[in-house]
């Protein structure tokens, strides 16, 4: 069964497009958000977002999952 925060954190993350705005939004360490999505990647065994010096962009599986 999926974590309902780790879901929560990754719509904060695609909407952001951002680990650190992802976690203002959210109130938390961005640390934890990065950890929440590293977790969610596992759990489906699919890369969601592709990280980069300017920020993130969702994968094809992430869109698959969004709602």
């Amino acid at each position: 069964m999926l974590n309902l925060a780790w879901e929560k954190t990754f719509l904060a993350l695609v909407e952001t497009k951002s680990f650190q705005a992802a976690a203002d939004q959210l109130q938390l360490a961005q640390p934890t958000v990065s950890q929440q999505i590293r977790k969610l990647e596992q759990e489906l065994g699919v890369v969601l977002v592709r990280r980069s010096r300017s920020g993130c962009e969702p994968t094809p599986a992430a869109f698959a999952f969004m709602p």
